[in-house]
C-alpha cells in the first residue's frame, strides 16, 4: 500500500499521543518543496491552497496538517529560506574582509547577485507579491529574509569601520544602500520584465554603485592595512 502522509487516528504504538512521527520533518520539507516550486512560476503566485495541496500530491486535509493556513505555509518557506541561507549569511558577516572598501563592496555585490541568480530573487518576488497585501506574509519578509540579509552586511560594515577604512555611520542605512539598488534591479530585469522593454547592464550598475559608496563613507586615511 503507498504510504500516506498526514494525521492518522491513532498515535501509534511506542508513540505517545501529540509527538511527531519520525517521519514528519521530511514530510513537510517535501510539502514545502512542492509548494514552492509551483509559487514561484510565473503565474504561480496566487495559487490556492487546493492547488498547492494539488502540487505536492497530497489531499487539503493533509496539507493542512502541516500548515493550518496558507499564510502559515508561505511563513514557513520563508523561515526555511534564512535557515539554508545561514552559511551565505555567515561569510558575509564573519569571512575574510578584501584589503580596501572598495574591493569589500565589489565582492558582496557580486555575491548577491550570484545569490540572485541562483533562486533567492525567486524568494523576494514571491515574498513582495504576497507581503504587500498579507502583513503576516510581510512581517515574516522582513523577519526571515530582508533583515537578516541587512543585518549580515551590517556585520561586514563594522569590520571596516573598526579597520579605519570605512567612516562611522548609520550601518543599517549603509546596508540599505548597498542592498536596495541592486535587488531593485534584479527585479526589474528579470520578474518584472524590465529587459524587454528597457535592459539594463547590472554589472556597471554594481560599479557605479560600488565608487558611489566608497565616495560616500571611505576614510581618506586609516590604519596601515595587510592584505590577509
Amino acid at each position: 500500500m503507498k504510504a500516506r502522509l498526514g494525521p492518522t487516528s491513532s498515535p501509534g504504538p511506542g508513540r505517545p499521543r501529540g509527538r511527531r512521527n519520525a517521519g514528519y520533518e521530511a514530510s513537510r520539507g517535501a510539502l514545502l518543496e512542492a509548494s514552492l516550486a509551483l509559487l514561484t512560476k510565473p503565474a504561480g503566485a496566487q495559487a490556492s491552497f487546493r492547488e498547492l495541496a494539488a502540487a505536492a500530491k497530497v489531499s487539503v486535509p493533509t496539507l493542512r496538517h502541516y500548515f493550518p493556513t496558507r499564510e502559515g505555509l508561505l511563513e514557513a518557506l520563508l523561515g526555511e529560506a534564512m535557515r539554508s541561507a545561514l552559511p551565505f549569511l555567515h561569510e558575509i558577516a564573519s569571512g575574510p574582509l578584501h584589503p580596501t572598501l572598495e574591493e569589500s563592496v565589489a565582492w558582496f555585490l557580486g555575491f548577491q547577485a550570484e545569490g540572485l541568480a541562483r533562486g533567492v530573487e525567486a524568494i523576494h518576488a514571491l515574498s513582495l507579491s504576497q507581503g504587500l497585501n498579507e502583513p503576516t506574509v510581510g512581517t515574516a519578509y522582513v523577519r526571515y529574509v530582508l533583515e537578516p540579509s541587512l543585518q549580515a552586511l551590517e556585520a561586514r560594515l563594522a569590520r571596516h569601520i573598526a579597520r579605519g577604512d570605512m567612516r562611522s555611520a548609520d550601518l543599517r542605512c549603509a546596508a540599505l544602500m548597498l542592498v536596495g539598488p541592486t535587488l531593485l534591479a534584479r527585479l526589474h530585469q528579470g520578474p518584472l520584465g524590465g529587459a524587454r522593454c528597457r535592459a539594463l547592464d547590472e554589472r556597471q550598475l554594481r560599479a557605479e554603485v560600488t565608487s558611489a559608496f566608497v565616495r560616500g563613507f571611505g576614510q581618506a586615511t586609516g590604519p596601515p592595512r595587510t592584505k590577509k
